[in-house]
């Protein structure tokens, strides 16, 4: 038997003993929709980084860069951080590096998991199914916004514990998350976009990617940390 917790937001990750876990990240809006879009298309890998330097400087090594900050593309990347925008002829067979605001940070403090998985809601019930299939306690890491707790990512968290069995732990965070995915799963486009990111990204011209974020299982693949890189499993 097994526990299931929740950590809100990666600022929080300290608090929790992530270490021999399945530990699954989180970041709807948009970093783990866009790596799960990468590597559906065909891209060899992708490497997430944690600063605009050093995803900068991996251009001279043939990555094809991208990068966000505050929920905009930065100047002079190839990419932001939009799955929409990305050309699947460019991506294939390439290797990508990013650097998002708050899910590649996420997704690199949670090495020394026994594995870290990349969890949208397009890809979830793969999620679920490899889930249910370990024996070890499971962490869910949402990546949150600025060391706040967001509601995307808590519903999606929620999404993927309604699907779990086999655990005989499971945390009050983790309820919250769960009940909240079962009032809303019939409508998860509309409650995505009560969000603040949603807000926020609605004002730069990206709700066709909170639209193709919100989309339940339509890349079903599951991207997985190795070493440094993302890889599908």
């Amino acid at each position: 038997m097994k526990s299931i917790d929740v950590c809100l937001t990666h600022d929080q990750l300290n608090n929790y003993n992530h270490i021999g876990k399945v530990v699954v990240i989180i970041d709807v809006l948009r970093a783990t929709s866009t790596i799960n879009t990468i590597l559906y298309h065909g891209a060899k890998l992708v490497k997430p980084v944690k600063t605009l330097e050093e995803c900068k400087k991996l251009k001279d090594e043939n990555y094809i860069i991208m990068a966000e900050r505050m929920g905009k593309k930065v100047e002079g990347f190839d990419y932001g951080n939009s799955p929409t925008k990305i050309n699947r002829n460019q991506i294939k067979g390439c290797k990508v590096a990013i650097a998002t605001s708050n899910g590649t940070k996420a997704i690199i403090k949670t090495k020394g998991s026994k594995i870290s998985l990349i969890a949208s809601f397009l890809n979830i019930s793969k999620v679920i199914n490899f889930i249910n299939k370990e024996s070890e306690d499971t962490l869910l890491v949402c990546s949150g916004w600025q060391g706040s707790a967001n509601l995307e990512d808590t519903l999606c968290a929620g999404g993927i514990i309604s699907g779990l069995n086999d655990y005989n732990k499971i945390s009050d965070i983790a309820l919250i998350a769960k009940k909240l995915y079962k009032s809303s799963k019939n409508n998860i486009l509309e409650e995505m976009m009560k969000s603040s990111h949603a807000k926020r990204l609605s004002r730069y011209d990206n709700i066709l990617d909170i639209e193709f974020c919100s989309k339940l299982n339509t890349q079903p693949i599951i991207p997985i940390l190795k070493d440094d890189f993302l890889t599908l499993m």
